[in-house]
């Protein structure tokens, strides 16, 4: 398994044809710890280094065939847009000089996910015989899904993006070796003006079938019995902070939305729908609070919210 690197390097080249030894000991000169790029890839990291850029973290790979593979995450010190502050590149090794085959910049990029280091980055995640590469991104906004994960492969030299969403976590659900993506449903984020932390969400499970991820969430059932189970509990514990306040059932609220999504994406809506309206019917301490469920039950029988559940359909690709 090839392993992730943080560098801090800055140094100063004077042409892109600075040779092995010389970036080599640029490189051993940096006063932070460095990330050990092969020889083959130094001259063009040299070149990028020169332009301003700072290499950050870098993996290795065979990502294609019997080409050497580096996929590289590089800071700009002075970008001249906030949206150009980090760059991932991918650059390939196959006989001639290295060369950049694929090149993105963004607010953030980092090969550690959720704060941690992806032990998966440059593995066969989805047993389609090629090693894939998961870098975090972020667009600088403060929304679930303004942070996703992004998956890439090499294709004919090419990368090409396989899934890009606010991934939870990549696991094997099912026990055969391919991993599944666990992704944060952010459609209901802010749903009719409640708090952010009262926003419903759950998950919904995204599986590799015929050379793409579709949605397959009612094939692992096991998965939302766990997670309908905790959010029963959730609003057992939310009924104590319900009072006369209009809005202190926010929580409550939330989490029954949250409950009723779970059994959509388990394959069973109606009877989701059905268990939010009775918790709906239970536990309001106000005229206000009754009249706000009934809008939200409305919604989601025949509204926005009741298309948007039928919109997602089995086997309906990943969009990009």
């Amino acid at each position: 398994m090839k392993r992730i690197f943080v560098l801090s390097l800055f140094f100063c080249l004077a042409a892109p044809s600075t040779n092995n030894a010389a970036s080599r000991e640029l490189v051993s000169q940096s006063t932070a710890q460095t990330p050990q790029v092969s020889d083959e890839f130094l001259s063009e990291v040299a070149q990028l280094t020169s332009t301003g850029l700072r290499l950050k973290e870098a993996v290795e790979a065979r990502l294609e065939g019997s080409a050497h593979h580096l996929a590289a995450i590089f800071q700009r010190e002075k970008p001249k847009a906030p949206n150009e502050a980090y760059e991932l590149r991918i650059i390939e090794s196959d006989g001639g000089p290295a060369k950049t085959i694929f090149r993105r910049n963004d607010f953030f990029f980092s090969f550690s996910i959720a704060g941690q280091n992806n032990k998966l980055n440059a593995t066969d995640i989805n047993g389609d015989g090629q090693k894939e590469i998961i870098a975090q991104s972020s667009s600088g906004g403060n929304c679930w899904s303004c942070n996703p994960t992004e998956i890439y492969r090499v294709r004919n030299h090419k990368a090409e993006l396989l899934a890009a969403a606010p991934i939870q976590r990549l696991v094997d659900l099912n026990g055969d070796g391919i991993y599944e993506l666990v992704v944060t449903d952010s459609r209901w984020e802010s749903y009719d003006d409640l708090s952010h932390a009262a926003s419903p969400g759950t998950a919904m499970i995204y599986a590799w079938r015929d050379g793409k991820y579709v949605y397959a969430s009612r094939d692992f059932g096991e998965f939302y019995k766990t997670e309908i189970s905790k959010f029963r509990s959730s609003i057992e514990e939310a009924k104590s902070q319900i009072t006369t306040d209009e809005l202190s059932d926010e929580v409550y609220v939330g989490f029954a939305i949250s409950l009723a999504l779970a059994y959509s994406h388990a394959g069973d809506t109606e009877r989701g729908l059905k268990e939010m309206e009775d918790l709906f019917k239970t536990n309001a301490k106000s005229p206000a609070q009754t009249k706000h469920r009934t809008t939200i039950l409305e919604d989601f029988r025949n509204g926005d919210s009741a298309k948007k559940l039928r919109d997602m359909k089995y086997g309906d690709p990943m969009p990009l």
